[in-house]
């Protein structure tokens, strides 16, 4: 079980995920233990991080480490270099005959790579694995078990925090942090901590996808921020001046 949140920034990308892999006995689930993998920084150029069965992640891996040796990133526009990842995946589960449920494959990824002069943020849903180029109102995502708690609160950050528009990867940082927080604090299991960050920036002119070694400014500016929202509630109240109720008019009698 995993949540997954990326947002497409001004100036990059941000992608952040929980670290808990589970294992299971089909839908049953057995065992959760820490895991460093759902986030894999491929070439230092492509950040890839998935929600499903950690073996189709190494298939996907594999295929983004092909097309990265290949110049697909470089060479091929945006709709091209999307779809050709997805064709790779599909063609490689069709091979070896992966059987879908009803609900698809139910494995899917957030991919950032610098195409077509431009950072990019790719969502390949869980039912169909075709990719969706996250752009203009839908600059973030969230996917996952946590999906369903990140994503409101993922839109109340948009909202306040970004007011609507595309974040610096500064502020993109503190908000995929936030939201990964909510949603694990809540989630009846399945997802946890540690928290992971990744970033795909222009370093000394070249864009560079890198995961940041700590997440210790991000948790501390998140609780200084709600306890300051807490703050600022209370004050609010108990500062506000008490207005009587109107006085109700006599009914004839």
């Amino acid at each position: 079980m995993t949540v997954l949140v990326g947002v497409l920034c001004s100036d990059g990308v941000v992608i952040g995920a929980d670290s808990i892999a589970t294992s299971a006995i089909g839908m049953n689930p057995l065992v959760q233990l820490q895991t460093n993998g759902k986030i894999q920084i491929l070439s230092d150029q492509v950040i890839v991080a998935a929600t499903g069965a950690i073996g189709f992640s190494q298939r996907l891996n594999f295929h983004v480490e092909q097309a990265i040796k290949g110049d697909v990133f470089k060479n091929l526009k945006i709709n091209e270099c999307t779809t050709n990842i997805s064709k790779r995946f599909l063609t490689d589960c069709a091979g070896s005959m992966v059987q879908q449920s009803s609900r698809g494959l139910g494995f899917g990824a957030l991919l950032a790579a610098f195409i077509q002069g431009e950072p990019r943020l790719i969502e390949y849903g869980t039912q169909d694995f075709q990719p969706e180029i996250k752009k203009d109102a839908l600059f973030f995502v969230s996917m996952g078990s946590g999906q369903m708690l990140a994503d409101p609160f993922l839109a109340f950050i948009s909202r306040v925090l970004w007011k609507d528009a595309p974040p610096t990867v500064e502020q993109g940082k503190f908000g995929v942090y936030w939201a990964l927080d909510h949603a694990i604090k809540l989630a009846p299991g399945g997802v946890g901590a540690p928290i992971k960050l990744s970033v795909l920036s222009q370093v000394n002119g070249a864009w560079v996808a890198s995961l940041l070694p700590d997440t210790q400014e991000q948790a501390q500016y998140i609780v200084e921020l709600e306890g300051h929202i807490g703050s600022f509630a209370r004050a609010t109240i108990e500062d506000a001046e008490a207005t009587p109720p109107p006085i109700a008019p006599k009914m004839p009698a």
